[in-house]
């Protein structure tokens, strides 16, 4: 076969495999821990048709923070034309802006702030419903149950298709799922997002989707299309991320004598405890589109390219913050883009917050010290959004 001499040489070469590296289902961030370490700051991998990554901090903020050559027009790699748009997500300036300042007033902290009683009545019901047990399968009974059931209750899905939503957004973000079956399941979430946002439009309630529904945009009302976009990215947003960031956190905190001490005794800490957990558990890779050709760190990168960005490294970087292995409260800032960074910061990131610190208060104060059960096999999911897949924790239920 011939080889075309003037195409562009892409290096250097490191190869990783983001969805499928055998590595990622057994030691998710040790494997991405050993990447930091080992790879350049810059790469290029063939695995999933061939793209760039990014592996050090001041790489991820930089494609991060300039749109306009890394576009987030494609949320996958390889790029899919057919993927459903996810406003605001997927687009760039300056389509983005107007819809994130219509969606912003949303997710401010002052609109949060009233649904905390609602959020500690959810944490404590949950809570409550195993304490007699001494033992539970954390993500099935409470990681995902606590924020699935706050985001669907604000936003307006019907809570009794509980199971099925939280089903179809786990097997969604399966790496091993093949193509076909997750346009099935796209269509499953876009068709449940037509059913609800007609009935809002016929009979509005107190929830997002009926406030979108008849919400004035720019002199209009939003468009079937538009409507359902915004919806997509929510519903899968708001039905997993939140999960993984408190499975994550509690499985550190079962192996952390005394940082589950300090949250058991100074609730005041648990806000630094969100923080510096998400730091060091961060759990997203997110794609970019090279729109031009350009450089990155020094390294030169190509139009029609993809890039990964996994938002591991921003916290893990020596330059900002020291000893980023270590689980620590005594550093004067902790930086990390666990909820992103640049115009795509999460939008969430108020409500998020809330729920991981009423969830840590309510656990300390009823359940205290807890472990992992003996002899679990951990494994974990690859990809864009990583997971833990269960989580089995015991403790005395006497206490």
């Amino acid at each position: 076969m011939a080889i075309d001499a003037s195409a562009p040489v892409r290096e250097p070469v490191h190869e990783f495999d983001y969805v499928r590296e055998p590595a990622l289902a057994r030691d998710l961030h040790g494997t991405y821990w050993k990447l930091k370490e080992e790879a350049p700051a810059v790469f290029w991998t063939h695995a999933n048709g061939g793209h760039w990554v990014v592996n050090c901090a001041d790489a991820a903020i930089e494609v991060l923070r300039h749109p306009d050559r890394f576009s987030s027009k494609f949320l996958s790699i390889p790029p899919n034309p057919a993927q459903p748009k996810m406003i605001p997500e997927s687009l760039d300036p300056p389509e983005h802006r107007p819809y994130r300042q219509l969606l912003r007033p949303f997710f401010e902290s002052k609109a949060i702030e009233p649904l905390e009683p609602r959020i500690r009545d959810w944490a404590e019901r949950l809570v409550d419903a195993v304490i007699d047990k001494g033992e539970c399968e954390f993500v099935d009974a409470l990681g995902s149950r606590f924020p699935v059931s706050v985001f669907m209750e604000m936003f307006g899905f019907p809570l009794d298709q509980f199971d099925f939503f939280r089903a179809t957004v786990v097997e969604y973000f399966d790496a091993q799922v093949d193509e076909q079956r997750r346009l099935e399941l796209t269509m499953q979430i876009l068709g449940t997002l037509t059913q609800l946002i007609e009935a809002r439009r016929a009979e509005p309630r107190d929830d997002l989707v009926s406030t979108l529904v008849h919400i004035d945009f720019e002199g209009r009302k939003l468009q079937q299309d538009e409507l359902i976009s915004i919806g997509f990215l929510m519903f899968l947003a708001g039905l997993d991320t939140v999960v993984n960031a408190l499975t994550f956190g509690m499985r550190h905190l079962a192996g952390d004598e005394a940082l589950r001490t300090r949250m058991i005794e100074d609730r005041s800490a648990i806000p630094a405890i969100v923080e510096e957990l998400m730091r060091r558990y961060t759990f997203v890779s997110t794609p970019r589109y090279i729109t031009q050709d350009t450089e990155i760190a020094g390294t030169k990168v190509y139009a029609g390219d993809s890039v990964l960005v996994p938002l591991h490294v921003v916290g893990w970087d020596e330059k900002l913050t020291s000893c980023p292995a270590e689980v620590r409260l005594d550093r004067p800032h902790c930086r990390h883009a666990g909820f992103g960074s640049g115009i795509h910061t999460c939008l969430g990131i108020h409500l998020a917050r809330l729920e991981m610190t009423v969830f840590y208060e309510t656990w300390a104060r009823k359940i205290g010290h807890f472990r992992m059960t003996d002899g679990q096999d951990l494994r974990f999911r690859g990809g864009s959004v990583q997971a833990l897949e269960a989580l089995h924790l015991e403790w005395d239920p006497s206490r």
